[in-house]
């Protein structure tokens, strides 16, 4: 089981791994998803764009992670709307890691298992 607050860390975690497919499984399994970057040009609808956009994504040299620092949760039947401030984290292929302020939004459906899985996600850097 998880909570809509885990996602936005398990997300964050998978990011770090570079791995495709443990970014997809935050994800429910049918192809109505979306992933929107911080960046120009970051954003994805559906499975098979969402898995071409993270493989361009980790192809770069730096990974990317972040761990929240507080979130506020709007509860519907089935579903959770979050908003997350998080500390976020590059790591560059010389073991340096930057910290910036980063800010995680989406809609996560709950299954029938109970757990809490993504429809719609938003990375965001404020400022």
């Amino acid at each position: 089981m998880s909570d809509p607050v885990e996602m936005v860390d398990r997300l964050g975690s998978a990011f770090l791994s570079r791995d495709v497919d443990a970014v997809l499984a935050c994800f429910v399994p049918d192809d109505d998803i979306t992933y929107v970057g911080s960046e120009a040009g970051e954003s994805a609808t559906g499975r098979s764009a969402v898995r071409d956009l993270l493989t361009e994504l980790f192809s770069r040299p730096a990974a990317y992670s972040w761990q929240t620092t507080s979130a506020t949760v709007h509860s519907l039947p089935g579903s959770a709307f979050v908003i997350a401030e998080a500390d976020g984290a590059e790591h560059t292929p010389d073991g340096a890691v930057a910290t910036f302020p980063y800010r995680v939004t989406g809609l996560l459906s709950r299954r029938p298992s109970g757990a809490w899985l993504w429809r719609a996600v938003q990375g965001a850097e404020p400022t």
